[in-house]
């Protein structure tokens, strides 16, 4: 029978994956014989005196209670991560979700059009974790308005990630971020919020490609300022992924990543991100699925007939450059109006 890595196995102990400690003195795993690079998780009652690192930084244990230690100590007892992949068709966000998962749950193959159809979970259990995946088709595109023109499609990914997601997974391919990942990415924000951004982790398939090479480095020296862009504003977090690993390469994959999502649950006092519809969503738990999947949908389409206009209410907050120009063009559009209108005025008429 196959071994079941300790990550992955029963999550019965009730142990709390509550910090990283420095070194790797507690590994959970062996990779070809040498220590796991990747976070190692402790359980609540190997916590020893002196300096924890939440999230890769040092905290003195007197200060733990002013930076909400005590609140994400406590939500952690319910010991649940709920992860949505998103990002454009063809990335491998279904292949992402197998690793993360240690097994092939998802549908995923090399195909020349979009392989998942609607929104299909996963669940695991990792270092004591019950790790909830939500797996994603076609949302965050242009086209999504013509594949889902009711919001049925997109009620059900709220509905199957309420109350919220802890982190959302943004999936690119290595060396292939191109402008359809720039549009699935502002399709995120579209349908969850700008707010979105302070909980997502962008996610490289294809990790083969840095062949050694650092992540970090690739990002900070790229030519893709986009990418360079994207990266900042999701805070910098980052990691890697080759779907094709060994079983050993790809926990510890899973290790790197479970270590970011960890640091934006500390941040977030254990909390998941939420807005409205999220909040709508957690009021119809009495209602029949197909009843709160028409309330849910009726508000995502409310939101979307409002976003032109709130698209107008924002361009004030642009960057100093962007507005000299919008006004700039304002002016010259005025001024060619005011041009035509002259011309059309009929002439004096001489005796």
């Amino acid at each position: 029978m196959k071994a079941v890595p300790l990550a992955y196995r029963s999550c019965e102990s009730q142990r709390l994956p509550l910090c990283r400690v420095e070194g790797n003195s507690l590994p959970h795993s062996k990779l070809k014989g040498k220590q796991r690079s990747g976070p190692s998780w402790i359980t609540g009652e190997s916590l020893s005196p002196g300096k924890v690192i939440m999230g890769g930084r040092k905290m003195p244990r007197d200060e733990e209670n002013a930076y909400g230690f005590q609140e994400f100590r406590s939500a952690l007892q319910e010991r649940r991560l709920r992860l949505l992949l998103a990002g454009r068709s063809g990335t491998g966000k279904s292949a992402t979700g197998n690793s993360i998962l240690q097994r092939k749950h998802f549908l995923s193959r090399l195909a020349t059009t979009a392989v998942t159809r609607a929104c299909a979970t996963g669940s695991c259990c990792w270092a004591s974790w019950d790790v909830e995946v939500l797996d994603t088709p076609d949302l965050f595109s242009p086209e999504v308005a013509q594949a889902d023109p009711g919001f049925k499609e997109r009620g059900r990914c709220y509905l199957l990630s309420a109350p919220g997601p802890h982190a959302v997974l943004l999936v690119t391919q290595l060396g292939r971020f191109t402008a359809q990942d720039l549009q699935a990415w502002r399709g995120v924000k579209a349908l969850f919020g700008a707010g979105i951004a302070a909980h997502a982790v962008v996610v490289f398939t294809r990790r083969e490609d840095l062949d050694g090479g650092s992540l970090q480095q690739y990002v900070r020296d790229t030519d893709n300022r986009a990418l360079r862009e994207l990266v900042a504003e999701c805070g910098g977090r980052c990691c890697a992924f080759d779907n094709r690993a060994a079983d050993g390469e790809r926990e510890a994959q899973v290790g790197e990543l479970m270590g970011l999502v960890e640091e934006l649950v500390r941040d977030h006092g254990g909390a998941p991100y939420t807005n409205d519809v999220y909040r709508l969503a957690q009021t119809l738990g009495g209602l029949s699925p197909e009843e709160r999947l028409r309330r849910v949908a009726e508000r995502l389409a409310a939101r979307a007939r409002t976003w032109p206009l709130a698209g107008l209410w924002r361009w004030p907050k642009a960057g100093l450059g962007t507005r000299c120009k919008l006004g700039l063009a304002a002016l010259l559009g005025a001024l060619f109006l005011l041009y035509l209108l002259c011309r059309r005025r009929p002439e004096a008429v001489t005796v």
